[in-house]
């Protein structure tokens, strides 16, 4: 072969190879499928974060206060009330005047008021009288008894220059009593400070001067008592005689109480004064006593008194 012609056959070849190399080369290479990308399951949303009920706050019950426990007063159980002998300023007087004054018992332990009696002494006995004559006594028993309610007592002394000679009026024993004893009284002590709380009796002396001032200031006492009054002796002038003061108003309201011995020589004149009170027609007690006009008889019968004195205080 010749030469020229295996070496167009080589070209040829050559071309062929060459060809079919590009062919390959040139052909676009399948591009592998890209991987699928996964499906993400759907994303759920998380669950709503619950909203929590605010529990209410509750405001507590308030814890009840126990009441407190209250400690009873003990009861008082005093049986004996006291006498105190003190003094007051009297300007009627111009000076100092001496009283005793009885408190019942209990009267320091409770805060009550008490109605008062005055009781006027003799003559010529003093503040002293009536407690010597067991006044203080005779108010205990009748209380521990329930027969008497409490009450004080107002025992006054007086000057022998107004107690035995003057007979009334403002510069008298009874301006003495009205004007400056009674409201000392009134203030110091817890007293009922009116009519139906306030009495006021006497003996001899006293008892004319308790129905002197009672008739002259009936709107200052509820009763008033006359215990062998010395009507015919202490002879007072007619604008403060008892005989010639029951008629004034006011002394009808008056509960009053008078008595006298059977050997009395205040007798005759103390039924004299019932009788006129009488024919006035104005409600009295009258009561005659076995004695004579002597601390026998007022002592024996104190408790009697106290007792007609109180009757219009007993709740």
């Amino acid at each position: 072969m010749k030469r020229g012609g295996w070496l167009g056959r080589g070209l040829i070849v050559l071309a062929l190879a060459a060809a079919i190399a590009l062919g390959v080369l040139v052909q676009p290479l399948d591009e592998p499928s890209p991987s699928p990308t996964p499906t993400r399951a759907p994303t759920r949303p998380p669950p709503p974060t619950p909203t929590r009920t605010a529990t209410p706050t509750l405001t507590p019950s308030p814890t009840p206060t126990p009441a407190p426990t209250l400690t009873p007063t003990p009861a008082c159980t005093q049986t004996s009330g006291r006498i105190e002998r003190r003094t007051y300023f009297s300007p009627t007087a111009g000076d100092e005047q001496a009283y005793r004054v009885y408190l019942p018992p209990c009267y320091d332990a409770l805060d009550r008021r008490y109605p008062v009696l005055y009781l006027l002494h003799g003559w010529p006995y003093d503040d002293a009288h009536w407690k010597s004559l067991g006044a203080g006594e005779a108010a205990d028993a009748g209380i521990a008894a329930s027969a008497l309610p409490p009450f004080i007592i107002v025992l006054p002394a007086g000057p022998e220059r107004l107690y035995v000679n003057t007979s009334g009026g403002e510069r008298s024993f009874e301006g003495q009593v009205v004007n400056d004893l009674i409201p000392y009284v009134d203030r110091t002590y817890r007293t009922q400070a009116k009519r139906e709380g306030r009495a006021i009796g006497g003996i001899s002396r006293g008892g004319v001067w308790a129905l002197e001032i009672a008739f002259m200031h009936p709107a200052l006492f509820a009763a008033v008592g006359a215990h062998s009054p010395a009507l015919s002796v202490n002879l007072a002038p007619p604008p403060y005689d008892p005989f010639y003061l029951m008629v004034e108003p006011g002394v009808a309201a008056l509960r009053i109480y008078l008595d006298a011995g059977d050997a009395d020589w205040s007798r005759k004149s103390t039924q004299a004064l019932h009788e006129a009170l009488e024919r006035q027609g104005i409600a009295h007690e009258f009561v005659v006593h076995p004695g004579r006009h002597e601390n026998e008889l007022w002592a024996d019968n104190v408790a009697e008194y106290l007792a007609f004195y109180a009757a219009g205080w007993m709740e």
